[in-house]
């Protein structure tokens, strides 16, 4: 059981620290390994988890809670980005409307 709220906290710390990156392919890696972890932490029973584990998991809990808050950030950032890259101006896109095709 140890091992698999371990497994779960390591994974946790890749995707933070491949999201810190900004490495899509470290991201993607990362986000499989959680998924493996997470399916793994399932099958337990809340009655298994030793009282000894339970500051392990509160860690665990910010990780989760960083993790969110970067792709947020991510997400948005992202956003932006892409909006500018498509002339988003006045609430609209121009990337392929009329006024787009007569610059």
């Amino acid at each position: 059981m140890n091992q698999k709220v371990e497994a779960f906290r390591n994974s946790q710390n890749s995707l933070v620290s491949a999201l810190d990156g900004h490495d899509s392919e470290a991201i993607f890696k990362a986000s499989k390994e959680l998924g493996m972890a997470v399916s793994a932490l399932g099958t337990l029973a809340p009655s298994d988890v030793d009282r000894y584990l339970r500051p392990l998991m509160a860690d665990v809990d910010e990780l989760m809670q960083a993790s969110i808050y970067r792709l947020r950030f991510l997400r948005d950032h992202s956003s932006s980005r892409l909006q500018a890259l498509s002339g988003w101006q006045a609430n609209q896109a121009a990337t392929y409307s009329n006024a787009a095709r007569g610059r």
